[in-house]
This record gives C-alpha cells, sequence and structure tokens, in this order.
C-alpha cells in the first residue's frame, strides 16, 4: 500500500509534465508563424488575355475541315469556338432570339455575326495550313487526298474577298502527287501564306469582338449624353460660380468641342477635357431620368469644385430632324 501511494504522486507530476509540453508544442509555432512577416502582394502587370488560336483550330480540326459544305461557321463559334476563345458573351447574343430590330441594331448584331464568321474562317485556314505542313515524303495517299478534297471544298469560302486563291491553288496542284524535297518547299511557303493570313485575321476579328460590349456600352452612354446641358459650376478654389452651355453631339459625331475622352457605366460619367489650360476630369451622376447631372470637377490648375447640370435640349440626328429619345433603364 505504501509503494502504491508513493507512485500516485510520481504518475500525477508526470502527467502535469507531460500535459505542459503538448501545450508547448501546440502554442509555440503558431506564436513563431504569427510573428512572420506576410509576404508581399505581387507587384500589377499587363494581362495577357490573347488566346491560343493554334490550339483552338487543333482541337476543333474536325469541324473546321468540314466547313462549310458538311457545317455552319456562325453554329460552330456558338457552340465552341467562342466559348473556347473567352467571347461566352458574343456566342449568347449571336444566338438569342427574339431580339427587336432596334435592340439587334443598338447590340450591333450584323457586325458581330460577321466577325464571328470571319473569325471562324480564319481558323479554318489556320487548320488548313497545319496539315498542309505535315505533308511530306511519307504521307499517305489517303492523307493528301484528304487535303485536297478539303482546299475543294473550301476554296470558294476561303477565297471570297482574300488573297488566297494562289496559295490554294499551289496546295491542291502539289498535294495531288508524293511531295519531293521541292515541292515539300513550295507547301511550306503555300502553308505560310495560308496561316499569315490565318493570324492576322483572327487577331483582328477577335479584338473586334472582345470590345464589342465595350463599344456597346459606349454607344449606349453616348447617346445617353447626347444633347445641350446648362451647367452651373462651382469652383471652391476662387468661390466662383460659372454657368455655361455644354453640348454633347450625337455618336460617330466627331466635334473640336467634345471631351477628350467619354466614359459612361450605368448611370456613371466620367468626362476627360484636354485644353491649352490643361486638363479637367468631371465624375458625374444621371438622375431625374437622365435629365440632370450632378457630380464634381478637378483640374490641373488646382480647381475643384461641383458641377449641376440639366438638359435644355435633346439630341438630334442628322437627317430626320427628330429627337433621340434617352434610354430609361428598365426594371424586372
Amino acid at each position: 500500500m505504501e509503494k502504491a501511494a508513493s507512485v500516485m504522486p510520481n504518475h500525477a507530476t508526470r502527467s502535469l509534465f507531460l500535459s505542459c509540453a503538448l501545450i508547448a508544442l501546440l502554442t509555440v509555432p503558431v506564436a513563431a508563424r504569427a510573428e512572420e512577416p506576410t509576404p508581399a502582394p505581387p507587384p500589377p502587370a499587363l494581362v495577357n488575355r490573347l488566346p491560343a488560336f493554334h490550339d483552338v483550330a487543333k482541337a476543333n480540326a474536325a469541324q473546321l475541315a468540314a466547313l462549310p459544305a458538311q457545317g455552319e461557321a456562325l453554329a460552330l463559334f456558338k457552340t465552341a469556338i467562342g466559348p473556347q476563345l473567352g467571347l461566352q458573351d458574343a456566342a449568347m447574343t449571336i444566338g438569342a432570339k427574339g431580339l427587336t430590330p432596334t435592340m439587334s441594331r443598338e447590340l450591333l448584331i450584323t457586325d458581330l455575326t460577321r466577325a464571328a464568321n470571319e473569325l471562324v474562317r480564319a481558323l479554318a485556314a489556320w487548320q488548313l495550313a497545319q496539315v498542309t505542313k505535315d505533308l511530306n515524303s511519307t504521307t499517305t495517299a489517303d492523307q493528301r487526298q484528304a487535303v485536297q478534297r478539303q482546299v475543294e471544298a473550301q476554296m470558294t469560302w476561303l477565297t471570297e474577298g482574300t488573297s488566297l486563291e494562289s496559295a490554294l491553288k499551289q496546295v491542291l496542284a502539289l498535294s495531288s502527287e508524293s511531295p519531293t524535297e521541292e515541292q515539300i518547299a513550295r507547301l511550306g511557303g503555300a502553308a505560310a501564306d495560308l496561316q499569315a493570313w490565318a493570324s492576322e485575321t483572327a487577331h483582328r476579328e477577335w479584338f473586334r469582338i472582345y470590345n464589342w460590349k465595350d463599344q456597346v456600352r459606349q454607344q449606349r452612354g453616348l447617346t445617353r449624353l447626347c444633347g445641350t446641358w446648362q451647367w452651373s459650376i462651382h469652383n471652391h478654389q476662387n468661390h466662383r460660380e460659372e454657368k455655361t452651355s455644354v453640348i454633347f453631339a450625337p455618336p460617330g459625331t466627331v466635334s473640336s468641342n467634345s471631351p477628350a475622352e467619354i466614359t459612361v457605366l450605368g448611370d456613371s460619367v466620367y468626362l476627360r477635357w484636354e485644353t491649352r489650360a490643361g486638363v479637367q476630369e468631371d465624375s458625374l451622376i444621371f438622375s431625374a431620368e437622365g435629365q440632370r447631372l450632378e457630380g464634381t470637377f478637378v483640374n490641373t490648375a488646382g480647381g475643384w469644385g461641383s458641377i449641376t447640370g440639366k438638359r435644355t435640349a435633346t439630341c438630334f440626328n442628322e437627317g430626320g430632324g427628330k429627337p433621340t429619345v434617352s434610354p430609361r433603364r428598365q426594371h424586372h
């Protein structure tokens, strides 16, 4: 009994020691980690948004090779090409049903559709250039005939409004038999011509479609802003009040009195004026159903203050003389 009693204090001591050690192990690393410096965020950099056109052409090689006889370029853009190139909104808009003529004009559907078709045509030429490059002395007769059939089927489509006829005829003639080293070199030249046109066209049309939403927003903003405004300006630098008329021209109209930059996002309006006296920036908000503008300004001369604008005349079209109605936001 005495021996057992003497063991108990030692056991309790060991348990207490182990508990303290465990607490130390759990808390010390946390405290150490808390003292570690937070890594600095990466510096800002320009984003490369260009897609890999070559990979997209390769991934859709079979569908592109079947155009236009066995498929439709626009359908391929809507289901595959558009989403793969980061153009989902454009693909959905082209495929939208029930758009009114007014909405179609506002969304530039005709130009958007044309650009989508041209982009797919460029990728088809890119894919054809790639299979042409692959023709060599070991290419089978079936592979050469497949290239010939593709060229024959796409000749009219690819040459309409382009300079590809000579290159395509070269591919058609040189792929009819097993190529020699000289023929391989000539095929390489024809393929390079095809790919050069395809690359230039694909990049151009992709940028047009990628910037499409910004262009639509800008057109809407310019239409909404168009007209004559009476502005009341309070300059806090010298406590002066000034009233002036500001005229915003219709979209597409160039005016020497227009701001150097106009950006309209929803109800927010940003204006940048550049003159010999310096630069002024206005930050404004539409109110009262688009009939008023309120906000602030700041300029390089040190001036800053408030702007209150009231529309005094609507925007008139060049031909009809009818006022352009400012679009209102619809809530659904």
